[in-house]
């Protein structure tokens, strides 16, 4: 209806029947909307278009005019008397009208058309290091992003599929839509929902990317192999390492330990099932989860891990120049413990030395 006016009142103002009432309602529809702005331009190229260099509309129907009287003379036997200059004004602003709404409703189509063909917009929401943020999608999930972590989705989100695109780690709380299944794609797999809460760990730099379970159920598939499927319930946690899936012939896949990589030891599988760890037998926290509450937990982790765990967590830049420490294990939590802080924690298990640049935000371990 708001366009089918729009259309209208152009096509006066092209005329010049458009009354002052009329223009307020004209600059009313056109302002802030982009939409109708650009299918003004277009439709003023197009009627620009069908003049005649140097000439005018006034011309242009003149001419229209001027032909209609000749073909009435020739068809006729009587003689013809010319309409009274008001009566020939009329009908020029009559045609300039029809020509004007017909010039409009041209561009609308190819507006029309135009959007149809264009890829939806992106939106990216993202966080730096040492910062987390929680947001909800269209469809009322919520996702809560962790340290250096991006997530895009585009503006065509639910009309099919809920699909998103996740660099980094994430905790969804997906809104249950049967007709609508949410997909996410992260690294060496892509997830399907229909209404659960898991985290995927998805770091481009990070040797595997994991995805774990917490309510519901979540399908997983692989990059390159999409009839490989897996399946997850409640608390349970797969691990596929980063750059090997592709090359893997396909195996048997149910198990705890899947298609070890060439050249790897036996206790580095491509795929690998296991069940969520707690930070302790006495503290119900997950591990996996654990930074949503903005806990720093860590089971077993090389430093050369934890490093960039840290580096993440905290802002700050680490390097570290014993490659002796690089192959240590550690276990620990940090909650509001400062870089500083932590590092001291850490030594106590294996004896080392650090230096902190605040002026460079970095860390030098010897």
């Amino acid at each position: 209806m708001i366009q089918s006016r729009l259309v209208e009142l152009i096509a006066r103002k092209k005329a010049g029947e458009i009354s002052p009432p009329e223009s307020v309602e004209l600059n009313a529809l056109l302002k802030d909307d982009e939409e109708a702005q650009l299918m003004l331009h277009k439709a003023d190229l197009i009627w620009n278009a069908l003049l005649e260099p140097g000439g005018t509309e006034v011309d242009y129907v003149d001419e229209r005019w001027d032909k209609l009287s000749r073909r009435l003379q020739e068809n006729s036997t009587k003689e013809i008397k010319m309409q009274p200059v008001s009566s020939r004004r009329l009908l020029r602003y009559s045609i300039a009208a029809s020509v004007a709404a017909a010039v409009l409703t041209g561009a609308v189509i190819l507006f029309n058309a135009g959007r149809s063909g264009m890829k939806p917009k992106q939106n990216i929401v993202s966080t730096k290091n040492g910062s987390r943020t929680k947001i909800e999608l269209p469809d009322g999930s919520a996702v809560w992003l962790n340290t250096g972590s991006k997530l895009i989705y585009s503006d065509a989100f639910g009309e099919d599929l809920r699909e998103v695109h996740l660099s980094g780690e994430a905790f969804f709380d997906v809104a249950k839509d049967a007709a609508h299944p949410f997909i996410i794609h992260a690294n060496e797999i892509d997830i399907k929902v229909l209404g659960t809460a898991f985290n995927v760990r998805a770091y481009p730099d990070d040797k595997r990317t994991e995805a774990t379970l917490i309510r519901g159920l979540i399908e997983v598939s692989f990059k390159d192999r999409p009839a490989d499927r897996l399946y997850l319930k409640p608390n349970e946690k797969i691990s596929v390492m980063n750059g090997e899936i592709r090359s893997q012939v396909r195996d048997d896949l149910p198990g705890a330990a899947i298609a070890s990589s060439p050249g790897k030891s036996a206790d580095e599988p491509v795929i690998s099932f296991s069940r969520v760890t707690y930070q302790s037998p006495r503290d119900s926290t997950i591990l996996e989860t654990a930074w949503i509450k903005n806990r720093f937990v860590f089971r077993n982790k090389s430093f050369e891990e934890l490093i960039k765990d840290m580096e993440r967590w905290y802002n700050v830049c680490i390097e570290c120049k014993n490659p002796e420490l690089l192959l240590q294990h550690f276990t620990g939590s940090f909650y509001h413990e400062s870089v500083a802080e932590a590092l001291d924690i850490l030594k106590l298990s294996y004896p080392f030395h650090y230096t902190i640049d605040k002026n460079q935000n970095s860390v030098v371990i010897q």
